[in-house]
């Protein structure tokens, strides 16, 4: 494991006592990615209740996983991967029992809010023209924008994470704003 000052050996200990019996250890790492975690949690659910017992689950799927960490990757990337899987498989799930009740059991509500089928094609459309343009940036554009779009990571963390500069990852990520604007241009 790639131990760097401050952070990195903070949770290098914590992840080491919790392993060696001391359970309240990992409540520091609860502490200190929290936040990380609801956010990839209500962006999948979209709903804030979901996404705290969504966050809560994560956080017992990675306690009870922890031997299993091998430090290949950063905690934090370790566990947004964690997080990530707990929610897309809340969300096929829901998904699943949504399309399965019958016309009877839905609400008025429920028509009110959902997503009109040409509003629904529109945003697969996008989405899946912003996945293209993502997966068309090389290295090392594609996995900075991840970082920093879809992981919520800061200028600092991504430039630690890399082995970069600050001033570096700012210009990776603007170098693939304009590219990814130039190809979007070109599908239109």
């Amino acid at each position: 494991m790639k131990l760097e000052e401050g952070r990195t050996l903070e949770e290098a200990e914590w992840i080491s006592a919790v392993l060696d019996g001391q359970h309240q250890a990992f409540g520091h790492l609860v502490t200190r990615y929290q936040g990380m975690v609801y956010r990839v949690c209500i962006k999948i659910t979209g709903e804030a209740e979901s996404a705290k017992d969504m966050a809560q689950e994560v956080f017992i799927k990675a306690y009870k996983a922890l031997p299993s960490f091998r430090g290949q990757s950063s905690f934090s990337t370790w566990l947004y991967r964690i997080a990530y899987r707990t929610c897309l498989d809340w969300k096929r799930a829901n998904d699943r029992e949504w399309r399965h009740r019958s016309m009877a059991e839905y609400t008025e509500n429920d028509w009110v809010t959902s997503q009109t089928p040409e509003q629904e094609a529109l945003r697969k459309e996008a989405s899946f023209e912003l996945g293209e343009n993502l997966n068309s940036l090389a290295e090392p554009y594609r996995s900075v924008v991840q970082m920093y779009y879809f992981q919520r990571h800061s200028y600092q963390e991504i430039a630690d994470q890399k082995g970069i500069s600050v001033k570096t990852v700012e210009s990776q990520l603007y170098r693939a704003r304009q590219m990814m604007r130039k190809t979007g241009e070109e599908w239109r």
